[in-house]
């Protein structure tokens, strides 16, 4: 026996409507072959699906059965057209891949560089955005996929966390207090360096420096990962910045850091995936791609372990 797709979808909107009548207008059909498709329907199952002795029509135990497994039918096969078409487009599609900042810099580009060597003549594009426009672009399927460094807003996509990574303070090499452990009141004469607004790890050092009881120093807002790197390396202040975007500057000397207590508190990478439609093949590539490279030595915990990797 084969189940007609065009049958099943006849009979869920004439349940979901109540009636052949409203189901037909729904439908731009006449009512009577609306009524053929559900009657057609019922005897290839060999059984009455439709109670129609009531006024207002209702499915009969059988009907409420076939009725789930319609809903679940018809959601798979809107999912297979939605890949289907987004293979037909590849590569001519560009596809787009949602970041928040630090992560984009640091653990995207070796997720692009895998998803280049399979699929060479692909177009990827990363769109970097704060957590609240990369949420929103998710939540109504802008973007199939977004990874971000913590927790997105609340939301209507799936998140799922690919690994942690320690945050370090950061400060020049030559800096009196490199390589110590200091307490809040030795910082207390430091310039603190922010990111620009918006940014989680912005926020994090506020609430550090919160925290810590230094909400009255001094501060300097900056702009990207980059110019807070150079802006310490050169002695203009101290900051809080992931230990893999500084990995390589902390092995060979260009930075050292400063152990406070109370520490920082480790951050989360997530993948972010939207429910407002299905996923491309490709998109469900760059996923798999996502857990491939976080779950290598690419975004590390201690110095020490980068040294041996």
């Amino acid at each position: 026996m084969r189940l007609n797709l065009n049958q099943l979808a006849i009979f869920a909107k004439v349940i979901e409507c109540g009636g052949f009548s409203a189901a037909a207008q729904v439908l731009f059909l006449s009512q009577s072959s609306v009524s053929k498709q559900v009657q057609n329907l019922e005897t290839s199952l060999r059984t009455v699906l439709v109670d129609r002795s009531g006024p207002k029509i209702r499915p009969t135990p059988a009907g409420r059965v076939l009725l789930a497994q319609t809903k679940e039918m018809l959601a798979l096969a809107n999912h297979a057209v939605g890949a289907v078409q987004a293979a037909a487009r590849w590569p001519i599609e560009r596809l787009v891949v949602g970041s928040t900042t630090t992560v984009g810099a640091y653990l995207l580009p070796a997720v692009m560089r895998e998803l280049r060597r399979r699929e060479p003549d692909g177009l990827f594009t990363v769109a970097v955005n704060s957590p609240e426009c990369l949420a929103d672009a998710l939540e109504q399927g802008r973007i199939g996929v977004g990874v971000a460094d913590g927790p997105l807003p609340p939301g209507r996509y799936e998140s799922e966390q690919l690994a942690s990574d320690d945050m370090v303070l950061i400060c020049a090499p030559d800096h009196p207090l490199a390589g110590q452990e200091v307490t809040p009141a030795e910082l207390s004469s430091e310039s603190f360096l922010l990111l620009e607004p918006g940014s989680r790890t912005r926020r994090q050092l506020l609430e550090l420096l919160h925290t810590w009881d230094l909400v009255g120093v001094r501060t300097l807002d900056l702009w990207g990962t980059e110019s807070i790197r150079e802006a310490v390396r050169i002695g203009l202040g101290v900051s809080l910045v992931p230990r893999c975007s500084v990995r390589f500057e902390l092995i060979h000397g260009v930075l050292a850091e400063l152990h406070a207590r109370p520490g920082p508190a480790p951050r989360t990478v997530t993948a972010n995936w939207t429910l407002a439609r299905p996923l491309s093949t490709y998109e469900e590539l760059l996923l798999s791609l996502l857990h491939e490279v976080a779950g290598t030595p690419t975004i590390p915990h201690r110095p020490a372990e980068l040294i041996t990797s």
